[in-house]
């Protein structure tokens, strides 16, 4: 009983917080949390780890005491199949690969510049999936601009609707005008539907990506003050595949030449009958030759890798800078079209004040109010739009810089 009690205590107190503080349960979540959820939900990062996993095999190696695994040999030899005089010999040793000098260097080498390409896939992936998120995001905000601007139109011509089939009943207007005031509410509200699909849409598709609701408010972000430089993920991760390419051509270089084998053993020999053993120890270093021809066609892959891996660096800056380029002119062009559409706005919320006098005094017909009225709203919502488009092309900015939520 008193566990049971204790029960409905906890559960009466979880509906109290619940209800006291709702904000905090249905906190609006950060960029970074955003982020943070569709990297979780998105493939991608996997290969961060196996770059880890290449780099902590590379590590092994080059923390092993001999260039290759040691090998025990044992030999026996005897005469009792032939001459049968009594001959027998033992010899048993350990073979131990040595390493050339710098050898163990270069696979430790190569084993850190793999690791911080690791690093750089992580934080090259974050920023894609950053810049993701931010389309998607935008894209829903935008969207549901334009539904709450044509529900705002679709309200409108309704109440206008309703004020006209009151004048005409009233015999002040013709039928005429009621069909003309008709058919602009249905074409308000075809808009209006339209615009909610699309809401319905970009919503499902920020939630697929991220697994959660999208925001109501807009996420807004500082532009960023910082240029194109070596810390830019995406730039950083091409420079560090080209590290990684030159330390694994220098591995494989260094490796063109296999280094010298050193035995260590003893043998055991009874020269007949009537003999006793004789024991001796024995070291033996042997050196491979060659002129690195078995070599070759590996460190010709690995000249090509890097060779392959300098001409991306040099492609990726050249993308890295059209897309900076882009973005500040897109940024230019949305302070522009932001101050010329307060303008219009300005004025044609003037006009429509004046056509709604006029109309009401029946100086002008309802086609005219109907026109001032589309500029009205027309207007309106081309301000509000480009005021969020404005903030896109700031999130657009700090994407094309590289700039990773944080």
């Amino acid at each position: 009983m008193i566990q049971i009690r204790r029960a409905r205590v906890l559960l009466a107190l979880g509906a109290f917080l619940m209800c006291a503080f709702p904000a905090a349960i249905h906190a609006t979540p950060s960029l970074v949390e955003m982020v943070d959820a569709a990297a979780a939900r998105n493939p991608g990062m996997e290969l961060a780890d196996a770059e880890r996993g290449i780099a902590g095999a590379l590590q092994r190696k080059a923390d092993q005491p001999f260039a290759g695994n040691p090998s025990a040999n044992v030999k026996y030899q005897t005469d009792s199949v032939g001459s049968d005089n009594g001959y027998r010999e033992w010899e048993g040793g350990i073979d131990l690969p040595l390493w050339l000098p710098g050898q163990s260097d270069s696979y430790a080498r190569e084993a850190e510049r793999t690791v911080a390409v690791s690093d750089s896939i992580s934080d090259a992936k974050r920023l894609e999936v950053a810049g993701e998120v931010r389309e998607r995001l935008w894209a829903v905000v935008i969207a549901r601009s334009e539904a709450e601007q044509t529900q705002s139109a679709f309200a409108v011509a309704k109440s206008l609707l309703q004020d006209i089939q009151r004048r005409v009943e009233a015999g002040e207007l013709p039928r005429s005008d009621r069909l003309l005031a008709e058919k602009e509410l249905l074409q308000r509200e075809e808009a209006f539907q339209l615009a909610s699909n699309r809401v319905t849409q970009t919503e499902r598709l920020f939630t697929r990506f991220t697994g959660l609701d999208a925001p109501r408010k807009p996420v807004l972000e500082q532009a960023s003050k910082t240029g194109l430089n070596g810390q830019h993920p995406r730039l950083q991760l091409a420079q560090r595949h080209v590290a990684q390419a030159q330390a694994h051509r220098d591995r494989i270089r260094s490796e063109s030449r296999r280094g010298p084998n050193l035995w260590l053993g003893a043998k055991s020999l009874k020269p007949g009958a009537g003999y006793d053993y004789d024991s001796s120890v024995g070291v033996e270093l042997s050196m491979p030759l060659g002129n690195g021809a078995h070599s070759a066609p590996d460190l010709a892959e690995a000249e090509s890798a890097l060779t392959r891996a300098q001409v991306e660096l040099k492609a990726g800056l050249l993308q890295l800078e059209d897309a900076l380029t882009q973005a500040n002119l897109e940024l230019d062009r949305a302070k522009a079209s932001l101050k010329q559409t307060k303008r219009r706005r300005a004025l044609a919320e003037e006009s429509l004040k004046l056509s709604r006098r006029a109309f009401d005094l029946g100086e002008t017909d309802l086609v005219r109010l109907l026109q001032a009225q589309a500029d009205a709203l027309a207007a309106r919502q081309d301000e509000q739009i480009r005021q969020l488009e404005y903030g896109q092309t700031v999130a657009r900015l700090n994407q094309a810089l590289g700039v990773i939520p944080q």
